[in-house]
């Protein structure tokens, strides 16, 4: 394009200072800079600028200067054509400059659509992930709830579509479970301060199905300070929440019924001992179930059929309580009923009676009708006695009461007094003696300090003369003196201490037989019977004793006779049927204990290999002119022995009488006061003396 002179021309003795004041005036860009109507150049605004960038007194530089440093960029020929055409060399140099403008323009537009392009595809690579993951991703206006990002998850997460939350500003809230919203509107309150928030809650879906989220939320501030967004990720948090509602409930319930177990029941015995501190006229009742004779229902039928029957009792309880009162199953077929807010112990009375009633209807399955009973001990807390160690107390208590119903029969229930407690602490001590002397005498190769073994003659009836002896255990305690069986036998069946004690006793018994057998061998192969509990039948080890019994002491195994009651085999019958076999196999007899008490002996005496029977002193002291009827029962028994082979034993004679009835209806043997009582060994090696001299 055609070049028109600039109107500005400056002489090169002018200051850089003094030519933009010219050019300004003139309106220009670039001026004439002339010498003697000679052009020697150019000078432009591009110009000075650049000098201001390089000089710090670019002010005061001339303008010769300026073009001395700019017209060597322009070729030789130029330069001289330049000074022979001025207008030419400021067309020239211009159009370099502007040459190099526009190189510079493009470079930059160039490099201006390669930024935009790569800021595209890192959007969209963004959007892609941000659309890829299953939290949503969010961002909004402080204050406004107004969106400025929102990603797809949306519709996974919230169940609603991007345009459902840009159509409704207030969704965010209004999906918000109405419980939650004061949670979630605390946490934005305190985002302003925190900068910060971690919060979990539940929405609602469109289909009113409850979800939980849990979203992280952060407040993006400017330089000054002042909040300009909030950005947030929500995650479904669903699934978690359920396994750990999960965890909680199992960690809080009886996994086979569903009923509290015990970490629920102490939470809920301790709240309520609270709340009856508040209430001094009101009470509380802790109600403490064991089934009765369940161990042998569930070895009998099985684990699977026993645990369908403590589903059953549970459901049965549930018929039985009152609204905010807790049903809690501890373990085995023992079960907890707490009653809250009581007016008077009777209430508790009354359950207790509608849950006897309530197990009173046989329960059926698969084929089999079994009818159930429980014990029931009941201890109840007032205001008075709810201290901080109230709940063991009352489940203790409750425990106590409980076994003092079962002691009275099954299906009855109990109330707990102080004397329960100070006979369970009496037990307990016994308890603690008995395991003592027992490791004592384990420890002194049988030697006891005060457990004792006591003899009673077993006699020929016709001919009076001794065979043997039972033997009978007895603790000569050092302040209590002797200690009858009936005070700590029980004691020991119930804490197992009873196989040890039963294992003393044989080992005592049968060295002092191996003693008696030398010292009198004209009486004849005396024998030695010991009763043996249940408790051996539940774990190995019974024949392997016996055999070692039989190597020390060198006795034949027929002079050893266990006596063993229906109770005891009835518990575990496979067991103990396969245990007495191998017994009786080593030439060991069998004696059946207390005959005719129990519910099903005749089926036993086809089952059990059993020699001997002993009649149960219930029916011998009764003996008489007078009682028929016991006759008649006393009369099958020994009929029922004699015709089966069996040698029968009659126990408890304490008459003359009593001894012409048994022989009259052939029974061969027995034992009873009227011959001896039970004697230490002592004693007992006198009566032996004593038999064998002659009658004067």
């Amino acid at each position: 394009m055609p070049f028109a002179p600039s109107p500005c021309t400056l002489t090169p003795d002018l200051t850089v200072k003094q030519a933009i004041a010219a050019m300004q005036k003139a309106g220009v860009g670039f001026a004439l800079v002339v010498e003697q109507q000679q052009l020697l150049g150019t000078i432009s605004d591009r110009q000075i600028l650049s000098l201001a960038a390089s000089e710090q007194n670019w002010q005061d530089c001339l303008v010769a200067d300026v073009l001395a440093q700019q017209m060597p960029s322009l070729p030789g020929s130029e330069l001289s054509q330049a000074i022979e055409q001025p207008s030419l060399a400021v067309e020239t140099y211009l159009n370099q400059e502007l040459k190099s403008a526009l190189e510079t323009i493009e470079l930059l537009e160039t490099q201006l659509r390669n930024q935009e392009q790569n800021l595209e595809q890192s959007q969209s690579r963004l959007d892609g992930i941000l659309s890829s993951i299953e939290d949503v991703v969010w961002a909004m206006i402080p204050g406004t709830w107004q969106l400025l990002y929102l990603n797809s998850a949306t519709q996974k997460v919230f169940g609603r579509t991007i345009a459902d939350f840009l159509q409704q500003l207030s969704l965010w809230q209004d999906m918000v479970h109405p419980d939650d919203r004061g949670l979630v509107e605390q946490a934005f309150e305190s985002l302003y301060r925190s900068a910060r928030e971690d919060i979990e809650y539940r929405i609602i879906w469109p289909n009113q199905e409850v979800r939980w989220v849990s979203s992280r939320i952060y407040l993006i501030k400017d330089e000054q300070g002042n909040p300009i967004r909030i950005d947030g990720i929500t995650t479904d948090i669903t699934a978690r929440r359920q396994i750990q509602e999960a965890l909680v409930y199992s960690a809080l319930h009886d996994g086979l019924t569903g009923l509290a177990n015990r970490n629920l029941l102490s939470d809920r015995l301790q709240q309520s001992c609270r709340r009856i501190r508040r209430q001094p006229n009101k009470l509380l009742a802790v109600l403490f179930l064991d089934l009765d004779r369940f161990k042998l229902i569930n070895d009998s039928l099985g684990h699977q059929i026993g645990d369908q029957i403590l589903i059953t009792v549970a459901q049965r309880l549930q018929t039985c309580q009152r609204m905010g009162d807790t049903i809690a199953r501890l373990g085995g077929d023992e079960f907890v009923l707490l009653l809250e807010d009581l007016e008077s112990p009777e209430i508790a009375l009354r359950v207790a009676t509608r849950i006897h009633e309530a197990l009173k209807a046989p329960i059926q399955i698969d084929g089999h009708e079994i009818v159930i009973s429980t014990s029931i001990g009941i201890a109840f807390g007032t205001a008075q006695s709810c201290g901080d160690d109230t709940v063991a107390n009352l489940l203790r208590d409750a425990d106590t009461a409980m076994y003092r119903a079962k002691a009275i029969g099954q299906g009855k229930h109990e109330v707990f007094d102080h004397s329960m407690h100070t006979e369970a602490l009496k037990q307990l001590e016994t308890e603690t003696d008995l395991r003592r002397l027992l490791t004592e005498a384990e420890t002194a190769k049988g030697v006891s300090s005060e457990l004792r073994v006591y003899y009673q003659p077993i006699l020929a009836l016709e001919t009076l003369e001794i065979e043997g002896f039972e033997a009978l255990v007895r603790w000569q305690h050092p302040q209590k003196g002797l200690i009858a069986p009936d005070e700590f036998i029980p004691i020991a069946e119930e804490t197992g201490l009873i196989v040890r004690l039963d294992q003393w006793v044989v080992a005592t018994a049968y060295r002092q037989l191996d003693l008696w057998q030398q010292q009198f061998p004209n009486l004849g192969p005396l024998s030695m019977s010991v009763n043996l509990s249940g408790k051996h039948f539940e774990s190995p080890g019974l024949v392997a004793f016996f055999d070692q019994m039989l190597q020390d002491t060198k006795l034949a195994p027929s002079c050893l006779k266990l006596e063993i009651t229906e109770t005891a085999v009835i518990k575990n019958p496979e067991a103990a049927a396969t245990t007495l076999e191998q017994l009786q196999r080593r030439g060991i007899q069998i004696c059946l204990d207390d005959f005719g008490t129990g519910y099903a002996s005749l089926s036993y005496l086809q089952a059990f290999p059993f020699h001997i029977l002993k009649v149960d002193r219930s029916f011998i002291h009764k003996l008489g002119a007078n009682q028929q009827d016991n006759t008649a029962i006393t009369r099958a028994i020994v009929k029922l022995g004699n015709t089966l082979g069996l040698g029968i034993v009659a126990e408890g004679i304490e008459e003359w009488a009593q001894v012409e009835h048994l022989k009259s209806l052939d029974c061969s043997h027995g034992q009873g006061y009227l011959f001896s009582h039970p004697m230490s060994s002592g004693d007992a090696t006198n009566f032996l003396v004593n038999a064998q001299e002659p009658a004067t």
